[in-house]
């Protein structure tokens, strides 16, 4: 399901907690939103989530896990994953309604199974969603008409829409599954911690094709570089340079995939400095070579 990069440490990562306000109306909240918006950004919480993107592509980070993602991207993440998903675009204009959401309180529906034995059957898929999956196939086509069912219903329908949804999750083989975080584990960042790290986030994003050195961004976010090291191998598990050079394998895959920009011309624009050391970083990533990953990928 496209290029990746993978941590391989065993040190945790983390992001900002997210409140999700439960609606009580309802088992699970629903919601959609833009591109950019306060909630798209480097977070976690306690719910389960469903997570369907559904135009832009761009770079996702879900736990140690930095790839690519494109229209229909439908994602599970489990309790406590940090995820974000940044869009690449090529003006300032926002993505309306990127996003379709759908989040669960699985504490709720493990204490159902106790009279509802039918629930049981989540279980497995819960507690796969530890380590975050990617959908494809027919289980993201179907998996996201049946997020989109959610909305809209309300009562008896909207339970029977949610089921329809996990049915469909549940069932589906794991040759439609891409495991995203190499470990399952919970990232941890406070207040503070995480805050800062979105900064240095969007900074290296918004600088991506510039020459990027710890010491610039640790500036950036007014932090020494030690402090500043620690805090980003705390929260991607692989610290400041490998996290940068995934970063720009992800958004060199996606120009490949959907430009005719030459090699090289991507090779200088993600940021990297010679043309050798990409080619070397990429087959690293995604096991191939720039070339051949676009013929593999263009249509």
């Amino acid at each position: 399901m496209g290029a990746a990069a993978r941590s391989s440490t065993g040190e945790t990562a983390s992001p900002v907690r997210e409140l999700v306000v439960p609606d009580p109306s309802s088992s699970v909240r629903w919601h959609q939103h833009d591109w950019p918006h306060p909630l798209a950004r480097w977070h976690h919480h306690p719910e389960v989530e469903v997570h369907l993107v559904r135009e832009s592509s761009g770079t996702m980070m879900i736990g140690d896990y930095v790839g690519p993602f494109g229209p229909g991207n439908l994602c599970l993440i489990g309790s406590f994953l940090p995820h974000n998903w940044i869009s690449h675009l090529d003006d300032d204009e926002p993505v309306r309604n990127r996003d379709a959401v759908l989040q669960l309180d699985q504490d709720r529906f493990f204490a159902a199974a106790e009279n509802l034995p039918e629930l049981e059957s989540l279980r497995p898929l819960l507690d796969d969603a530890a380590r975050g999956i990617e959908f494809g196939g027919r289980s993201a086509e179907e998996g996201t008409a049946a997020l989109e069912a959610v909305q809209g219903a309300f009562g008896l329908r909207r339970l029977a829409a949610v089921t329809e949804l996990l049915s469909v999750l549940a069932e589906s083989p794991e040759s439609d599954r891409h495991y995203l975080d190499s470990h399952g584990g919970s990232y941890r960042l406070d207040v503070e911690e995480t805050e800062l790290f979105n900064r240095a986030l969007s900074y290296i994003t918004d600088h991506l094709a510039d020459r990027l050195l710890l010491r610039d961004v640790a500036d950036e976010v007014a932090l020494s570089r030690d402090a500043f090291s620690r805090l980003f191998s705390k929260a991607t598990g692989v610290g400041f340079s490998r996290t940068v050079s995934r970063m720009r394998v992800t958004e060199a895959s996606r120009l490949l995939r959907t430009t005719r920009l030459p090699v090289a011309e991507i090779c200088y624009r993600v940021g990297f400095t010679n043309l050798s050391n990409f080619n070397r970083q990429f087959r690293a990533a995604t096991g191939t070579t720039p070339s051949r990953y676009r013929r593999l990928n263009q249509h």
